[in-house]
């Protein structure tokens, strides 16, 4: 941009030059007013340094041009009018007041379109941080939640055995119903137990697909025997990351419903490129919904 000014400055300068000589004597005293749109040019680029450097400039080549084309001493001491002068200074100067201006309110307008950014940023690190919070809070609150229960139901299990082998001793003829009893016990405490294992979406999200991923993977590895994994011809990188934390959450949900409907073996999770952008796939080997598929689902 430097380089463009200088050239354009400086063309400005010959074609005036050129435009003064052939101009006189048909102008005479008019062309030097011509110079004022080369001194705004001036203060323009280089600010109050060009507008007061253009119009010094512009005396001693006035003064040559009319020394050179006049005897005249009345015509020739024009090159030094004040009037002239002070009309040129004005309007490179009042010039280079709005280039200056201008410069500063683009540069205020940078800053605050930078500050803009940075807390737009700050404020989409700080939702993600409270999501997270309230995924872990909620994953504390279940535990708590559930704890009490479990224990109580430990133990109601373990009287209901002792129960029904009492029975058993006495021959007692409501000892299928203790039967039915501990049975009904022992399925509620696996019910709760699986509620605890198979709560993925509670596994903190990050913005990072990677990352969350195999923070899945190794809660999969922890709770049960199936495999995730990744297609290998996916395009990951592709996915805008202001999209990341929404993908991640809608793979967490999907590989949830498969876990707790179709009991599969395999899970594998990928990105397709379509002609509307991407889509993403969770596939499993499990069970079909079959006669569950109802209108919504």
């Amino acid at each position: 941009m430097t380089k463009n000014k200088q050239l354009i400055y400086i063309t400005a300068w010959l074609a005036y030059i050129v435009f003064a000589i052939l101009s006189y004597p048909q102008l005479r005293i008019t062309f030097m007013l011509y110079s004022i749109p080369l001194t705004m040019l001036g203060g323009w680029f280089y600010i109050y340094k060009g507008a007061v450097g253009t119009t010094l400039l512009t005396i001693p080549l006035h003064y040559a041009l009319l020394n050179a084309f006049s005897d005249d001493p009345k015509v020739i001491i024009e090159a030094f009018n004040p009037l002239g002068i002070s009309t040129q200074l004005i309007f490179s100067c009042s010039t280079a007041l709005l280039k200056a201006s201008h410069d500063r309110y683009r540069k205020l307008n940078d800053s605050l379109e930078h500050l803009v950014r940075e807390r737009t940023e700050d404020l989409e690190k700080l939702a993600n941080h409270l999501i997270d919070a309230r995924q872990l809070e909620n994953r504390e609150l279940n535990a708590s939640l559930l704890e009490l229960p479990y224990k109580e139901l430990k133990k109601m299990l373990g009287s209901s055995y002792l129960l029904q082998k009492k029975l058993e001793k006495q021959k007692h003829p409501r000892v299928a119903d203790a039967a039915n009893i501990h049975m009904i016990l022992g399925d509620c405490v696996k019910q709760l137990q699986a509620i605890e294992n198979y709560s993925i979406s509670t596994i903190p999200i990050s913005d990072n697909i990677a990352n969350s991923l195999l923070q899945l993977n190794e809660k999969l590895g922890k709770i049960c025997e199936v495999k995730l994994r990744r297609a290998p011809d996916s395009a990951w990188k592709r996915v805008a990351p202001d999209a990341a934390h929404e993908v991640c959450e809608i793979i967490f949900e999907a590989v949830a419903n498969a876990l707790r409907h179709a009991e599969p073996e395999n899970i594998e999770i990928g990105v397709t490129e379509t002609e509307h952008g991407y889509m993403v796939f969770i596939e499993n080997d499990g069970k079909p919904l079959g006669a569950a598929l109802k209108e919504g689902m």
